[in-house]
């Protein structure tokens, strides 16, 4: 079995989102379920340095992410027939069987070591498969199947804030070549999301390079922004908040808008 205690830099992190979700799954009142993320969490090691980043605060964005993005892709494979759905830089995503198992295509594509590890604890099918790439090799889109641009859903979670904007920008123009009119689910972070977590990141050998001041900063990279979650602003129960009703609560929502954002956007065509 590999060994997730090997993993450096940015794969190190997957342990993370991993943890929020099976987490989530043991609440009374949890956003979803996700039986693999317990399993899976359970039979590897946790990293003890990740206990500098990782808190409830953490598990509740992570857990109120991944609703998010699961509606999404819900309602993708709902209205479109014969779709596919591509995570790009999946870790240990288990929304294939939260949401796509046994309806749709599903593609999982992460750095070597990382379906290493996830092969450990998962196998592949016909229906659902794993690439071992970097999300910046350009090899691997010729690895995707022939199918209508508008049937295919990326998804890229918790992804681009390591990379460098012109590496984003280079990856979205790759992507629009090849795959225009298709969506792509995304989160970003805002100023005050770098403040709280671009040293936590850094501490555990995962600097985040790529943040934004709002929507328009995704817009711009050739995407036209169909529908815009704004992540504190979504299941605040989930937070242990009263509704948004009084003036100061309605103050700090507008305020925080651009936290962190849950983008839902379409790849326009390259002449755009």
């Amino acid at each position: 079995m590999a060994s997730s205690n090997l993993l450096t830099g940015v794969p190190r992190t997957l342990l993370i989102p991993l943890r929020a979700r099976a987490e989530e799954h043991a609440r009374a009142d949890a956003l979803f379920r996700d039986p693999q993320a317990l399993e899976w969490f359970q039979s590897l090691l946790w990293d003890a340095e990740l206990e500098t980043w990782y808190d409830w605060r953490y598990q509740i964005c992570i857990s109120v992410r991944t609703k998010l993005l699961d509606n999404i892709a819900a309602q993708h494979i709902a209205t479109h027939p014969n779709s596919l759905v591509i995570e790009l830089g999946a870790g240990l995503s288990s929304r294939y069987y939260r949401v796509g198992a046994g309806k749709t295509q599903w593609i999982e594509l992460d750095l070597p070591e990382v379906i290493d590890i996830r092969l450990s604890v998962d196998s592949q099918t016909s229906e659902h498969r794993f690439l071992a790439a970097s999300v910046l090799d350009q090899a691997w889109i010729n690895e995707i199947p022939a199918i209508e641009p508008e049937k295919i859903l990326f998804v890229a979670e918790g992804l681009f804030y390591y990379f460098e904007k012109s590496e984003v920008k280079q990856l979205v123009e790759r992507l629009r070549e090849k795959f225009a009119d298709a969506k792509l689910a995304l989160d970003v972070g805002g100023i005050v999301f770098r403040q709280l977590n671009a040293y936590k990141a850094a501490n555990v050998g995962a600097p985040m390079k790529w943040f934004v001041e709002d929507e328009r900063d995704v817009a711009a990279l050739g995407l036209s922004v169909e529908k815009v979650f704004p992540l504190l602003n979504c299941y605040p129960e989930r937070w242990g908040l009263v509704p948004w009703s009084s003036w100061w609560l309605i103050f700090w929502r507008s305020l925080l808008r651009n936290f962190c954002l849950i983008l839902e956007t379409k790849l326009n065509p390259v002449n755009k």
